[in-house]
Formats: structure tokens, C-alpha cells, sequence
């Protein structure tokens, strides 16, 4: 497995842009709790003008902008409910396993031995860790990512994509971009108003590969 970080490190790093980050929740996405399935954020240059209340007693928040009111109230331990002038997220959550509850439906996140289950209305997703490879599979077919001898391989439904180590240190890489293949996400969000919910792929599932070396995107994204 140790082998396979490595290299798999080296692959995505030299195709994933270098977008200044919140090292918790991601691009332009300012944090405003930590947790271990995610964050809750907010996005300024969405807001522009904005106001943040928090009421030490109650615990309960508010960012107030002109794209409408958002009320944030602590449910319980990882759990919390976000009231936006037009959508209601109902989240609760621990480092192996979290709901989502976004525009009445159900989003499930969970960590099952060495797979990752999403399950979404519009489809399933799973991770899976099998050996030196990685299959990523769902209603796009299947996405599998192969590593001999430090030559990664993908293949999917958009083609194939190859990544090839050169004597002295160089690589040559074939099909490209590496990204365009299907379900390589690196978690999910959910967003009213300029605030949100991120689910962290990488807290729920931190031995697959993929998710430690994949910055923040592409996410699942829901608004």
C-alpha cells in the first residue's frame, strides 16, 4: 500500500491545479466548524457583504447577506441544521459514517471494511481498495485505477488514460486529463446562500490513496 501512496501522489500532483485553499474546507471556502465527517463553511466572494452572529448561550448562528438569512443551529454531537432563505440541510455524521438531508431527500456516507458506500437518489457510488488497485464504481460504469511496477493505468467508460515513469525521473503520460474520467470525487457538498456542508471523503475513508492525494476537487455538488 505504501508504494501505492507514493506513486499515486506523484500522478495527481503534477495534474491537479494549486488553487489557494482553506487547508480544512477547500477553494474560496472559509471554515466555520470542524469535524470529523467534514466542515460546515461559508464562501465570501459569493456573500461580498455579510454578517456573522453567534449566540454564546444557545449555540445557535446566523450569516446574514444579501442572498437571504441562514440560520445554523447545533443539533447534537456532529449533527447540525442549516435554515436558508431557499433550501433546509440536515446533517449528522462521524468519522466512519453521515446523513445528509438536502431539498427532502437522503445522502448517505459511510465507511464499510476497506469500501467507501455513497448513496445518493440519482445512484450509487463505491470506493474500493483491492491490492495495489483502485475501482470506483457506479451508475457511469466503472472507473479502475491499476498499478504495476509504479505504471498506473485507468480505465473507464471516457477511455483510457496512462502514467508511465522515465529512467532519470522523468514520466510520459497518455489519454489525458486524468480527471475526466468519472467518479474521482474528493467529497460531496451542500450549499444555501453562500453556506454549506462539506462531506470529506478523505476523514471518512483515510487509507484510500485517491482521497489523501486529491486536493478538493472535483466535489459532488449540490445547491
Amino acid at each position: 500500500m505504501k508504494s501505492s501512496v507514493i506513486l499515486l501522489a506523484t500522478l495527481l500532483g503534477c495534474l491537479l491545479s494549486s488553487a489557494q485553499a482553506d487547508e480544512i474546507s477547500g477553494p474560496h471556502r472559509v471554515t466555520l466548524t470542524d469535524e470529523s465527517w467534514g466542515t460546515l463553511y461559508y464562501v465570501p466572494t459569493e456573500l461580498h457583504d455579510y454578517k456573522y452572529v453567534r449566540n454564546v448561550d444557545t449555540g445557535q448562528r446566523e450569516m446574514q447577506s444579501a442572498l437571504g438569512h441562514v440560520k445554523i443551529v447545533d443539533s447534537g454531537i456532529g449533527a447540525y441544521e442549516l435554515h436558508g432563505p431557499k433550501h433546509h440541510i440536515k446533517v449528522e455524521g462521524n468519522s466512519t459514517s453521515v446523513k445528509v438531508t438536502f431539498q427532502g431527500q437522503t445522502y448517505m456516507f459511510h465507511k464499510d471494511g476497506h469500501n467507501l458506500m455513497v448513496h445518493a437518489p440519482k445512484g450509487n457510488i463505491t470506493y474500493k481498495i483491492i491490492g495495489e488497485d483502485l475501482n470506483v464504481e457506479g451508475t457511469f460504469g466503472k472507473t479502475l485505477i491499476h498499478n504495476k511496477d509504479g505504471v498506473y493505468s485507468v480505465t473507464s467508460p471516457k477511455g483510457a488514460y496512462s502514467y508511465t515513469p522515465l529512467a532519470g525521473g522523468g514520466f510520459e503520460v497518455k489519454g489525458g486529463p486524468l480527471m475526466k474520467h468519472p467518479g474521482l470525487y474528493r467529497g460531496a457538498l451542500f450549499s444555501t446562500a453562500g453556506v454549506g456542508v462539506f462531506v470529506d471523503f478523505k476523514k471518512l475513508d483515510p487509507e484510500n490513496p485517491l482521497f489523501n492525494f486529491l486536493e478538493f476537487t472535483p466535489v459532488m455538488e449540490y445547491r
